[in-house]
Order: C-alpha cells, then structure tokens, then sequence
C-alpha cells in the first residue's frame, strides 16, 4: 500500500516537472552526470523524459547530447591524468577485451571519426575515450565528435520515442502490468 502511494505521488510530481521549460536542461544534466559516473546509459533518461514531455522531444535531445558531450570530455581529461598504468589497474579486463581492441583500433586508425561513429551507434565509448586520453586528442574535437555523434543518436531515439509512445507504454505494461494504471484505494 505505501509502495503504491510514492509511486503516484512520484509520478504526479515527475509530471508536473515535465510541464516545466527546465526540463530539457534537467535531462542535460543528467544526461551529464550519467555520462561521467559511467554508470547508467542515457537513454534511461532520456526516453522517459520523451515520454513524459513529446513535445520537447527535440531540445530533450539536444540537451541530452549536450550534457553527454560534456562528460565524455570529463572523462578523456580523467583518463588523461590517470595515466595507462592507473587506468589498466581500473580496467584489466575491458583493457584485454575485443571490443577495447577494436574501438582502440578505429580510434588509432581514424582518430575522432571513429569517435563520432561510435557515438552515434550503440556501442559503449569508454574504450574509445580511454584511446582519445592516450592518443592526446584535442579535447575540443573530442567534445565536438561525441556531440554530433550523440545528438544523431539521441534525436532518432526521441522522435521513436515521442512518434510511438503507444509502443513504448505497450512494452512497459508487459514488463510491469501495474506500472501504468491509477491506484484506487477506497478512500473518498
């Protein structure tokens, strides 16, 4: 029963933000701290807030590319002034994996091209920032290539997001049936 009352008192509150014009920077921001902490993807962000607010689906993106841009830079000067023997220490195992090589590989092979395509598709980048880092490459085409490369995929997620929501809440009824439906609970 208390389970039930924060969830519609979060989701009561998380729609109210929605009608909001900061939203699409709130998104930014925590497309920023997602992006830095490596943690989360965006995209647990990001379709929600479309969902919530498809008539921002656009500035949602962009502020969401923004702010991911912005920690991925963060994280090509961490990695820069962590080093390669502090950031092998961190990362054995992602270091000696295939997806490493290969993202090492493109890196080192089309410098930020690379970068921008892995981007835009959904591949992680951390191995590909960790290579930027190494590589010393320019931190403002490092920002600008994620930047172009994020709002691609973003944008395509968001207009998916915001053309179908149908779909979309379709998908989260079969995961969580409850998920959607208003509590009742007897009381007038």
């Amino acid at each position: 029963m208390l389970r039930f009352l924060i969830e519609n008192h979060l989701l009561r509150r998380l729609q109210l933000l929605a009608r909001h014009r900061f939203m699409p920077t709130l998104v930014g921001l925590f497309a920023f701290g997602l992006t830095a902490s490596m943690t989360v993807p965006v995209s647990s962000a990001l379709i929600p807030a479309v969902l919530l607010s498809p008539q921002r689906w656009r500035s949602i993106a962009l502020q969401a590319a923004f702010g991911s841009a912005l920690g991925a830079t963060l994280l090509v000067l961490l990695f820069h002034h962590l080093g390669w023997t502090q950031l092998h220490a961190q990362f054995p195992v992602m270091l000696d994996s295939a997806g490493w090589q290969r993202a090492a590989a493109w890196t080192g092979d089309y410098g930020v091209i690379a970068l921008f395509a892995i981007a835009a598709l959904p591949l992680p980048q951390t191995p590909a920032l960790i290579f930027c880092s190494i590589a010393q490459l320019p931190m403002a085409e490092v920002f600008v290539a994620v930047l172009c490369g994020k709002l691609i995929k973003y944008a395509v997620i968001a207009a998916l997001a915001a053309a179908f929501p149908v779909k979309f809440r379709a998908f989260l009824d079969v995961i969580e049936p409850e998920a959607g439906k208003p509590v009742r609970h007897g009381w007038s």
